[in-house]
């Protein structure tokens, strides 16, 4: 699988295990997870089948090493395919459901993701053919290591091409709706339902065509369907969401949902506050040197006691602002971004400031999220 993220984004958690192609190789603690288990459970079926001792286990080592290889392969695919196009690999993760590149920039046009996504899938078809070859010549153990091998990549392979995210085959589909609509986001809708049809479907198929056939679902086969529609399902539902977000953010203006504010200097008082609000604003806002810094407090600014309202500041009603949370950006996806900046750094709401007018409404982040459909 691919994935994009900015160049500062955080390193994947892991182990480094080595660098390929100038980017690194992270096994996370859930490869090493899976890997036990897939021993646990196949050396004592190996003892049990083929009269093995100890060295069952060590023969089922051999399949998540191998497997090991295949998720790897799959992944350096993409990666030389995406620096072939000129997009660096940013690194290679592997991880408890397989793998995952990232890249420092977004895959530039429908082109870029096709081929890119297709190449992960190619190698292990390349893999199985290897391995088909090499297990008409290899017998007994090492020949059933080999079958497995064959077989595993060859599963992976027409998995991942299927017509669905978070697989490859989704990536595919998206680049086709986008080569044909020009628009991205109604691609990556479009996967991301067909991966949630395709997750409905993988649990709706293993549990019901063994009642269909007269028998009940075996508890191992009832886990992994489960297990294996939830991890589409939490992929699919990601893209849909992400989709339907850069879309909602394309028609976004935030003074369309600003409540109106009234600006006065730090310096100022309670009482004058009070005057230059009877002209309209319901919220308040401190300038200094004409840039937002604090906003008012509604509760705080009406429980002054009419006494002493002028003589208190407005400051001792006010918050301070952090600087991300007064956004110039008011329209379209830029606004999305600043909003979201302010978020990450604690703000509940945000200023829109005109530079020509000045500060011209507070908005509640909660309320962006909703128009986004969060």
């Amino acid at each position: 699988m691919t994935s994009s993220r900015p160049a500062e984004a955080p390193r994947t958690r892991g182990w480094q295990i080595g660098t390929l192609a100038g980017a690194p190789v992270v096994v996370t603690a859930g490869w090493l997870l899976i890997s036990a288990v897939l021993v646990v459970v196949i050396g004592p079926w190996l003892q049990r089948r083929l009269g093995l001792g100890i060295e069952a286990y060590a023969w089922a080592l051999t399949v998540p090493l191998l497997l090991f290889v295949s998720v790897l392969a799959h992944e350096l695919a993409h990666g030389l395919a995406a620096g072939a196009r000129g997009i660096r690999a940013r690194e290679y993760v592997i991880t408890l459901w397989g793998g995952h590149t990232s890249f420092g920039t977004g895959l530039r046009s429908p082109a870029d993701s096709a081929i890119v996504s297709v190449a992960g899938p190619a190698a292990n078809v390349l893999l199985a053919g290897i391995g088909w070859a090499a297990g008409t010549m290899t017998a007994g153990l090492p020949g059933l290591a080999v079958l497995a091998f064959t077989y595993t990549n060859a599963f992976v392979a027409v998995f991942n091409l299927l017509p669905a995210l978070p697989m490859d085959g989704g990536k595919l589909l998206e680049a086709a709706v986008w080569a044909v609509g020009k628009d991205r986001l109604r691609g990556t809708l479009v996967a991301g339902r067909a991966g949630q049809v395709l997750a409905i479907t993988v649990v709706v198929v293993s549990l019901g065509q063994p009642l269909l056939d007269g028998r009940r679902p075996s508890l191992t086969t009832a886990i992994w369907a489960v297990v294996v529609g939830v991890v589409l399902w939490n992929g699919a539902h990601a893209a849909v969401r992400h989709a339907k977000a850069q879309l909602g953010a394309r028609g976004l203006d935030l003074r369309t949902m600003a409540a109106p504010v009234v600006a006065v200097d730090a310096s100022a008082t309670v009482a004058e506050l009070d005057a230059l609000a009877a002209g309209g604003g319901t919220r308040a806002v401190l300038t200094s040197q004409s840039r937002p810094v604090a906003l008012v407090s509604a509760e705080a600014w009406h429980a002054v006691p009419a006494p002493v309202r002028a003589s208190t500041s407005v400051t001792a009603v006010a918050a301070a602002l952090p600087a991300v949370a007064v956004i110039t950006e008011l329209q379209g996806p830029a606004a999305v971004a600043r909003v979201a900046r302010a978020a990450q750094a604690g703000a509940t709401v945000v200023v829109l400031l005109d530079p020509a007018r000045g500060p011209v409404g507070v908005v509640p982040v909660a309320e962006v999220v909703r128009h986004l459909g969060g």
